[in-house]
């Protein structure tokens, strides 16, 4: 399943819905259609704006949105098709799972790095490496999934980081844009009431 990003701040961009499928790429093409505009890479749409959307529906959203309910994206399909725009798939979750840190080691080629064995409810640990200072075993967080959208708009991609595989990120409340948590260094640390394994803004 391809994953997608969905933004809307009325006060910085306007009352536009941004559907993001490829953030670091430049379109070629940009197709206009009454209110919507499709944003095309070699043939590919790595992007959609939906204008005016609080004519047709309210978002209460300040930035990201992480999770959308069925009858909200039937909406915006039912927008999308009348433009003869391919639907949007319904995503089962929203990227980030509550998870646990099992296993930790300093990472060989840093002085701060960790490189942390993760179980985020799969049958197999994720590795991950991480810089956060408060990272440690048995620690329960959050962890964005491969693929899945931070709230900057950044898509996380697996990679190396000084040579060592990572397949996904450890994340601080700035960094899931929590309020109150603007100016706090360090991974979010959740209690024990947070399942390991679930989906973190289902809660």
């Amino acid at each position: 399943m391809n994953r997608y990003g969905l933004f809307y701040n009325f006060k910085t961009i306007g009352d536009v819905l941004l559907i993001v499928f490829k953030p670091l790429e430049t379109p070629d093409e940009v197709i206009k259609k009454e209110n919507v505009v499709v944003l095309k890479k070699c043939g590919q749409v790595i992007g959609i704006n939906i204008f005016d959307i609080s004519k047709i529906m309210k978002i209460k959203a300040n930035g990201f949105i992480p999770r959308i309910d069925d009858k909200v994206l039937e909406v915006i399909n039912h927008i999308l098709e009348n433009h003869d725009i391919e639907p949007l798939e319904k995503l089962d979750n929203s990227g980030f799972k509550v998870a646990k840190i099992v296993d930790i080691e300093e990472h060989p080629e840093s002085d701060h790095l960790h490189i942390c064995k993760v179980d985020v409810g799969h049958s197999d640990y994720l590795e991950i490496v991480c810089g956060a200072f408060n990272a440690r075993k048995d620690l329960i967080c959050v962890c964005a999934l491969p693929y899945t959208f931070m709230p900057s708009g950044r898509q996380i991609i697996p990679g190396k980081l000084l040579g060592v595989d990572s397949y996904g990120m450890l994340c601080s409340g700035r960094e899931l844009a929590l309020e109150g948590y603007e100016n706090k260094r360090g991974l979010l640390e959740l209690d024990e009431k947070y399942v390991v394994g679930s989906d973190f803004f289902a809660y």
